[in-house]
Parts: C-alpha cells; sequence; structure tokens
C-alpha cells in the first residue's frame, strides 16, 4: 500500500516539485485513506444489519403467511424490501463518495497545515548552513590567496609580519564565528538550575571597562550611567555575551569620533539596559530584519565588513532565554538606541 502511494505521488508530482510538496499529497492519501477504511467498515456494518434484520422479519412473515389469503402482498411487499435494498446501497455509495471528496479537501488543507512549520524550519536551516558556509569561506580564501602571494618570491621581514598579522585577523574572525555559530546551535533552552543571582551593575560596569580599549582603537567615546546593586537571576555567561556584543555593535557601526552612552536602571522590577550610539543608524524597513541570522543591510556592509551578522540574532537568543524583550529605535545616519527589558 505504501509503495502503491509513493508511486502515485511520483506520478501526480512533477520532479521540480518540492518534497515538501510531494510529502503533502502522500500525507493528503494516508489520512484519505484511513477515511476510506473507516466507511468501509461503516457501510458494512450498516448494510449488513440491515440485511440481516429485514431478512429476520422476511423468515418470521412468511412463517406468520405461508398459507393465509394474504401471501400475494407478502411477494410485492418482499419486492419493495428489495428495492429499499438497493436504494440503501446506492444512498451508501452516494454518500461515501462525497465524504471522500470532503476528505481529500480537508486532509489536503491538513497536511499543509502540518508540514508548514517543518518546511519553514527546514527552509531556515538550508539558509543557515549556506549563510555559515559563505562567511566562513570568505576568511579562508583571503589566508589562501595571502598565501599564495607571499610564496611567489622572498619577501621581506616586514612583508612576512604584516601577512602574518592579517591572518589572525582572519583567524580571530573564524574564531569568533565559530563560537557564535556553536551557541546559536544549540537547540535546547538553558534549564533553569544553570541560573543564578548576581549583580548586573557590577558585569555591566566590568565589561563596559573591557570593552573601553576597543571602543578607543574605533576612536569611540563610551559614556555610562549605571545603577548600582541591582541583582538579576539569570545566567551570567550569557548576560555577559549580551553587554558585551550590544556594546561592540553599537562601536562597529558608529561614526568615527561618536559616542555611546549605556545606561542601567529599575523601573517597576523590570531591569532596563539601553544602549545609544550615534551611528549610521538603521533604515525603517531593516529594523524588522535586524535579528535575522546572517543579515547585514547592504549599507552596513561597507561600515563594517568584519561582522558576522550573528550577533543581534544572539542578543536574541539570550533575551528570549530570559523572558524578556528588547526594542529598537533608529534614524538613519543619525543613531540607534536598543533598549533591553528583563525581569529582575
Amino acid at each position: 500500500m505504501k509503495n502503491i502511494f509513493k508511486q502515485f505521488v511520483g506520478w501526480a508530482t512533477p520532479s521540480n516539485q518540492s518534497e515538501f510538496k510531494k510529502a503533502t499529497i502522500l500525507l493528503t492519501l494516508y489520512y484519505t485513506a484511513g477515511v476510506f477504511i473507516i466507511l468501509a467498515i461503516f457501510n458494512v456494518m450498516v448494510y449488513g444489519l440491515f440485511t440481516n434484520n429485514i431478512k429476520t422479519l422476511e423468515h418470521e412473515n412468511k412463517e406468520l403467511l405461508r398459507e393465509s389469503e394474504l401471501q400475494d402482498d407478502f411477494e410485492f411487499e418482499e419486492n419493495n424490501i428489495l428495492e429499499i435494498q438497493d436504494d440503501l446501497l446506492n444512498i451508501l455509495l452516494i454518500s461515501d463518495a462525497i465524504i471522500i471528496i470532503f476528505a481529500l479537501m480537508i486532509a489536503y488543507t491538513s497536511s499543509k497545515k502540518t508540514l508548514a512549520p517543518l518546511e519553514t524550519a527546514y527552509k531556515k536551516q538550508t539558509r543557515f548552513v549556506a549563510d555559515a558556509a559563505h562567511e566562513l569561506r570568505t576568511p579562508l580564501a583571503v589566508i589562501k590567496a595571502g598565501s599564495e602571494v607571499i610564496l611567489r618570491k622572498t619577501r621581506t621581514e616586514n612583508e612576512y609580519i604584516k601577512f602574518i598579522e592579517e591572518s589572525k585577523e582572519e583567524i580571530n574572525r573564524l574564531t569568533n564565528l565559530s563560537n557564535d555559530l556553536l551557541f546559536l546551535a544549540q537547540n535546547n533552552k538553558k534549564k533553569e538550575v544553570l541560573f543564578s543571582e548576581f549583580s548586573f551593575s557590577e558585569i555591566c560596569k566590568k565589561q563596559i571597562n573591557i570593552m573601553r580599549v576597543y571602543a578607543d582603537s574605533k576612536k569611540i567615546k563610551i559614556n555610562k550611567s549605571i545603577d548600582d546593586n541591582l541583582m538579576i537571576k539569570g545566567n551570567k555567561d550569557d548576560l555577559i555575551r549580551l553587554i558585551i556584543n550590544l556594546t561592540k555593535n553599537a562601536i562597529d557601526y558608529n561614526k568615527e569620533k561618536g559616542e555611546i552612552t549605556i545606561s542601567l536602571k529599575k523601573i517597576n522590577n523590570k531591569i532596563i539596559l539601553s544602549v545609544i550610539d550615534t551611528g549610521i543608524g538603521i533604515k525603517k524597513e531593516d529594523l524588522t530584519l535586524i535579528f535575522n541570522r546572517f543579515y547585514k543591510a547592504d549599507y552596513s556592509r561597507t561600515q563594517n565588513s568584519s561582522g558576522t551578522g550573528l550577533g543581534l540574532a544572539i542578543i536574541k537568543e539570550i533575551i528570549e532565554e530570559h523572558d524578556g524583550t528588547i526594542k529598537v529605535d533608529s534614524i538613519y545616519n543619525k543613531g540607534t538606541t536598543f533598549t533591553v527589558i528583563l525581569n529582575s
């Protein structure tokens, strides 16, 4: 039966149709076959019970009317019973045909809805793998091309040092990308037992001081307004990563001699972290896409070619892990504000 269904699906769907289209038709056939089997059993039971009851009545009436004057009437009645049986059979067959048609339509709709989340997940995974391969290929291509050039002839010591420094930058990029991919590849949410209570104020201050060196190299000034002793229950390592990614993102997409203002405060049992930059901003049409993995707006690529497009995706994962929310307000070419709201 299964092979018959697959052969029918192969005949009914062109070779260029997606596997999900074929799976939808196959699942529709399975659903419909199930309905057909139930209908067949039901019809056999109804027709069988009706026939048995008719035969019982017919036998009883024959005994009573065998010698009576109503024998002719009984023969007439017997003909009527046969007609009723035929009518019942026709009604059952017509009803079955109508039910099967409706079952096909309902089964097809149900199959599409059943497979829709799987198809969406599959497309996202395929796109994710393709984007990851592209991002991994770029630094590898740079290192390979540099190696081929440096090996063509004897170089000076400074040229070798320059090549090693450039290769180191690409290796660092590969390392960061690998770490980001490893984080996003974790399908299971972190368990509550991994959460602990700690001072969010202290880790914010510490990470901001660490990021100042990176900001100074980009000629970016960091301002901070951190309220003291703000405690939070969460995953410490992930929240440190949240602060680093938000701050680095604000630095990377800022303007030369720009500024970043990082504030942390508590309002109505909510801890609010905001990162404001005076950078290139985000176009309105891109605001709904910036948290997608590997998404980079065209204008941002020229500003920050070293980015992988995973920073904001990781930020979103961490915030969802902590049942928080994030808001983005941006004016293109003027600056962006990221506001993170977490439970205290």
